[in-house]
C-alpha cells in the first residue's frame, strides 16, 4: 500500500494544467498591451494597430479564464478523487449506494 503523501502528490500532479499553455495566453495579453504603449507613443499612431488591439486583448484574456477555468476544474475532480479514495480505504460507502434490502418511502 503507498503511502498517504504519495497518493496527494500524484492527484496534484495530474491536477495541473500544461503550463506552457497558460504563458503563451498570458505572452498574448503582454504582447497586445507593449504594441498599444508603442503605438501611442509614436507621433502618428497607427489606425489599424489600435482597431486590432481590443479585440486581441479580449481574446487573450478570454484564454486566460479558460486556463484558469480548466485548472479550477482538475484541482476538483482530484478533490473528489481524493474523498473516494479515502473512502474506499476506510471502508465506507459512498452516500448514494444504499442496501439492496432498503427501501426509500
Amino acid at each position: 500500500m503507498r503511502g498517504e503523501s504519495e497518493q496527494y502528490s500524484e492527484l496534484l500532479k495530474s491536477a495541473r494544467a500544461p503550463h506552457w499553455l497558460g504563458l503563451a495566453r498570458y505572452g498574448i495579453v503582454i504582447f497586445a498591451l507593449v504594441v498599444s504603449v508603442v503605438n501611442a507613443l509614436l507621433p502618428e499612431p497607427n489606425a489599424f494597430v489600435a482597431k486590432i488591439l481590443m479585440p486581441f486583448i479580449f481574446v487573450g484574456i478570454a484564454s486566460l479564464l479558460y486556463h484558469i477555468g480548466q485548472h479550477v476544474h482538475a484541482v476538483h475532480q482530484n478533490a473528489l478523487r481524493m474523498v473516494m479514495m479515502e473512502r474506499e480505504l476506510s471502508g465506507e460507502k459512498p452516500d448514494h449506494v444504499t442496501e439492496k434490502g432498503d427501501k426509500n418511502g
